[in-house]
C-alpha cells in the first residue's frame, strides 16, 4: 500500500472511532435524561412517574422537646407578622475580671522570682548617647599602606596607571575578536 491509502485508513478508521465513543457516551445520558413525548401524546405509566398536586395548604408541627431547646440556636425566634427573626439576640458574656496591677509602693518580695528582672538597666552618661558619624575620606586620598580611597568601594590598592596589551592575534573560536584601529 501506499503512504497516501495508510493515511486516508488512519483517518477513517479514527473518525469512526470517534464516532462510536460519542453515540457510546451519549448512550450513557440517554438513560438518564427522559425525551418528551410530541405534545397531546398520552404518557405511560411504564415510563414517568404519576404526579398528583394536592391544593390543601400543609401544615407543619414542631413537637418541642428539652434536647433541643438547649441545642437549638432558632430558640425565641419569631415567626409571626410581616417582621420575622431568624434566631434569638445574642447574649453578650460577662466581662472578665481586670488583673490586678502591683502598688508603686511595693517592695521587691511583693514581685514573684517569674516576674523579676535579673539584670540592671544599663545607665549612660550624656557623651555616651550622642552619635558622631565617622567622616569619609575624601576621594583619591591615600592611606599609610599605600592604597587609594575611591567611594562606594573604600581603599583599594594602586597599580599605577593604565596598561595597554597590544595583540593582533586574539581568536575566538577561529574568529577574530574586535576590530580596533
Amino acid at each position: 500500500m501506499k503512504d497516501k491509502t495508510k493515511r486516508t485508513w488512519l483517518i477513517v478508521l479514527g473518525s469512526l472511532a470517534c464516532v462510536v465513543l460519542v453515540v457510546v457516551i451519549a448512550g450513557q445520558f440517554g438513560s438518564k435524561c427522559a425525551v418528551d413525548p410530541a405534545p397531546g401524546t398520552p404518557l405511560s405509566s411504564e415510563t414517568s412517574p404519576q404526579v398528583t398536586i394536592e391544593t390543601e395548604t400543609p401544615s407543619v408541627q414542631i413537637s418541642e422537646s428539652s434536647a433541643s431547646e438547649t441545642s437549638d440556636p432558632s430558640t425565641g425566634a419569631d415567626s409571626e407578622g410581616t417582621e420575622q427573626t431568624i434566631q434569638a439576640d445574642p447574649v453578650k458574656p460577662e466581662t472578665p475580671e481586670k488583673p490586678t496591677t502591683v502598688a508603686d509602693d511595693h517592695t521587691g518580695e511583693d514581685v514573684p522570682q517569674e516576674e523579676r528582672n535579673a539584670e540592671t538597666p544599663p545607665t549612660y552618661t550624656k557623651e555616651q548617647t550622642t552619635v558622631t558619624e565617622p567622616s569619609e575620606p575624601e576621594a583619591g586620598s591615600t592611606n599609610s599602606g599605600g592604597q587609594v580611597y575611591v567611594p562606594g568601594f573604600g581603599y583599594v590598592d594602586n597599580d599605577g596607571g593604565n596598561q595597554v596589551v597590544e595583540d593582533n592575534s586574539i581568536y575566538e573560536n577561529g574568529n577574530k575578536i574586535g576590530s580596533m584601529g
